[in-house]
């Protein structure tokens, strides 16, 4: 009752004392699993479920409710292993079945996970999201038609999902003129969801003029005019296809972030910008020596802080790029390389006009504001924003396996940020240190941009073509990681 009325913390105290009466009570048990779940402590709520499971081993809810737990807690395995004895009990539900098929998917057996949510849709025939995710585990098979039947069984003409996915299904098939229409009718419904006008853009850029007998039994809509003619082919369409989705996920993207707030993207320029200003006058009024190299210590501290912060943004972004995407990844035109992509083109274009911005207001004060060598100072940013992109892809990969890792490398960040000569030069260090330091492909990032930035600036210790050995190598490993452990990496259905 307290916990229907939203009291938790007493729930919690109530269930923990029914528990010290009644340590073996099943009952018992189960409750204050269910209430220090809805607290948020998910690790306790399965400690205390296993132990109501190995007092009634049979009862399919304490089965049920285990799995689920360890789902949302990414413990595939063992949620199937719960769940597996719920589909096989009297007891046996249509969200055990459907959670059973989220699950066998993590694992890779996608042909297991359609069985399991046929069964779920068997069960619970009038659901349309059990129906949609049967859909989506076909279409991963490549069995768009079966797909397309399922969605049409859905019958929820006003439903927006319903059409998106149809719509995803028939692009699938080549049937673009279908998918338009499909596409457009869920944003008609749905005006407000940006996953349904981001597919339409992309749908809208694949339009060709339909093949005869390309089937029309999309539900009664009003045929549109045909779209132009595609005449790209082979790798150079496969290049406009990519570049279409890449496009659409970042016009997704930025209308996600920002489009809730009247300065909109305006806003992810300005923030940086704020940030940058801020350090580097603060290290600025702290220290009044000269600078190791030109003429002002702040445009020093800047030209260290720009590069760093534009690599340490993009890796960030590119890592977390499958987290906040992850629901696009069901519908076939999309891969998670065109996501890992929109995010590292989005964050680079971000990045360069923070820095256009910070250096034309140096130059506004009388300061350099221009690189004394431009073509040397773009080679060190798109370098480093490589290296960026390919430690954001490798690192999206490890913390899909191992989630904790994020924290990790939070904290490698923080260290790079201390060793690579953003706030100091390595012609200032013993021999030794400088060596050392001299090793770290960001700090030679930061060095090489300095070089074409400031005029007669060539330090010793720069190693230009050890910086491209790094970049090609975390490309080459991040998304050859990517592209090997596919399967195996987490898709939301």
């Amino acid at each position: 009752m307290l916990l229907h009325a939203d009291d938790i913390p007493r729930s919690v105290t109530f269930a923990r004392a029914a528990v010290a009466l009644a340590p073996d009570d099943f009952a018992a048990l189960r409750t204050l699993s269910g209430v220090v779940a809805a607290s948020g402590e998910r690790g306790e709520a399965i400690e205390l479920a296993r132990q109501a499971a190995a007092i009634a081993p049979e009862n399919a809810e304490i089965r049920l409710h285990l799995g689920a737990l360890l789902a949302a807690d990414h413990r595939w395995r063992e949620a199937i292993d719960h769940l597996s004895v719920h589909v096989t009990s009297s007891g046996v539900t249509a969200v055990g079945w459907r959670l059973l098929a989220s699950s066998l998917h993590q694992v890779g057996d996608t042909r297991r996970a359609t069985d399991a949510a046929r069964e779920a849709v068997a069960a619970a025939p009038e659901s349309v999201e059990y129906r949609l995710n049967l859909a989506s585990l076909l279409s991963h098979r490549a069995l768009h038609t079966e797909a397309i039947q399922e969605v049409r069984a859905a019958r929820a003409p006003d439903n927006a999902a319903v059409w998106r996915v149809l719509s995803g299904l028939h692009a699938a098939l080549g049937r673009h003129e279908n998918a338009v229409l499909a596409a457009e009718h869920a944003v008609a419904l749905a005006p407000d969801d940006a996953e349904c006008r981001a597919h339409l853009a992309y749908v809208t850029g694949l339009g060709v003029v339909p093949e005869a007998g390309a089937d029309s039994a999309v539900w009664s809509l009003v045929r549109r005019r045909a779209l132009p003619v595609r005449t790209a082919s082979g790798l150079a369409a496969d290049i406009a296809t990519r570049g279409r989705v890449i496009y659409a996920i970042m016009l997704r993207d930025i209308r996600t972030r920002f489009g809730h707030t009247r300065l909109g993207y305006f806003w992810a320029i300005m923030e940086p910008i704020t940030h940058l200003m801020t350090l580097g006058t603060i290290f600025f009024a702290l220290n009044h020596g000269s600078p190791p190299v030109g003429d002002n210590l702040f445009l020093y501290y800047i030209t260290g802080l720009v590069p760093f912060l534009m690599f340490s943004h993009v890796s960030h972004d590119v890592m977390s790029a499958a987290e906040t995407n992850n629901a696009m990844l069901q519908l076939p035109v999309v891969k998670r390389t065109d996501i890992m992509a929109a995010h590292a083109v989005r964050q680079f274009a971000t990045e360069l006009c923070v820095g256009f911005v910070i250096f034309a207001i140096a130059g506004l004060l009388g300061q350099r504001g221009l690189p004394a060598d431009p073509l040397t100072a773009m080679q060190a940013i798109l370098l480093l924003w490589l290296l960026a992109v390919g430690v954001g892809a490798f690192n999206l990969v490890v913390v899909e396996m191992f989630p904790s890792y994020e924290t990790v490398y939070a904290a490698f960040l923080r260290l790079l940020y201390v060793a690579s000569g953003i706030y100091y030069s390595p012609i200032a260090m013993p021999d030794w240190v400088r060596e050392a330091l001299a090793w770290n492909p960001i700090l030679q990032g930061i060095e090489f941009f300095r070089s074409g930035f400031f005029p007669q600036y060539e330090p010793h210790w720069l190693n230009p073509s050890y910086l491209v050995t790094w970049a090609v190598a975390a490309i080459g490993l991040g998304f050859g990681l990517e592209r090997a452990l596919r399967v195996r990496m987490v898709v939301y259905t």
